[in-house]
């Protein structure tokens, strides 16, 4: 792809979906291709500095997590987050925290947009030759939200939507072939991919939920 910035729906609760992203970064890393940097949802921009801290070194696994606070304000998988931040470190020219407050709240989701394209539009200033690929939930995928924030903001910029797993699509191609569909084109600039079934998401979901109420409430 020629796209500028690629953005990535993260279904949360799947780890093939957090992995598909470290082997995206990993096949666009080629000898001739332009750098990568990567941007996620998962870390709160405003705790860049403990993120660099740990691109550095400085800081080890345990210190990280604990200190983005990764099980009481994100509490999914750790492990394939972990194994995509490692992938990047090895691979990109930086990693961004892009995501801010308030989460719990879906009417907020707007502002959230806004502020990731926002920093988005700050990671291109910086690294003018980049590929930018960015992880972030599948529901501000949507056309009119981060997609869209980003061509008010970067209107230069070449944006290739990849989402993952998505149902009606599902059952439309991987559902009705006799040979598995990989991916579909959805429109010129969204495709979508697919790497686990819709059991296995809703079943990823249903582990997490019922961790969550076994905490007793301590769950994000």
């Amino acid at each position: 792809t020629h796209a500028d910035t690629v953005l990535i729906g993260d279904y949360h609760a799947l780890p093939a979906a957090q992995r598909f992203a470290a082997s995206l970064l990993e096949q666009r890393v080629q000898p001739g291709d332009r750098p990568v940097v990567l941007g996620v949802e998962t870390i709160f921009a405003r705790d860049q500095h403990i993120l660099d801290e740990w691109w550095r070194r400085e800081i080890s696994e345990a210190e990280f997590r604990e200190r983005i606070r990764f099980d009481l304000d994100w509490g999914y998988d750790w492990a394939p987050f972990y194994e995509l931040m490692l992938t990047a470190r090895e691979q990109a020219e930086a990693i961004y925290g892009l995501d801010c407050m308030p989460r719990e709240d879906l009417r907020k989701i707007g502002a959230r947009d806004r502020h990731a394209a926002h920093k988005i539009a700050e990671i291109r200033q910086k690294h003018p030759n980049v590929v930018i690929v960015v992880l972030f939930g599948e529901s501000h995928l949507a056309p009119a939200h981060l997609p869209g924030q980003l061509r008010e903001q970067l209107p230069e910029e070449r944006v290739l939507t990849v989402l993952q797993n998505v149902d009606a699509l599902y059952w439309h191609a991987a559902g009705e072939q006799r040979e598995q569909v990989r991916a579909v084109g959805v429109s010129d600039n969204v495709v979508c991919v697919f790497n686990a079934t819709p059991l296995e998401k809703y079943e990823n979901y249903r582990l997490h939920l019922s961790r969550w109420c076994r905490e007793a409430g301590e769950g994000p």
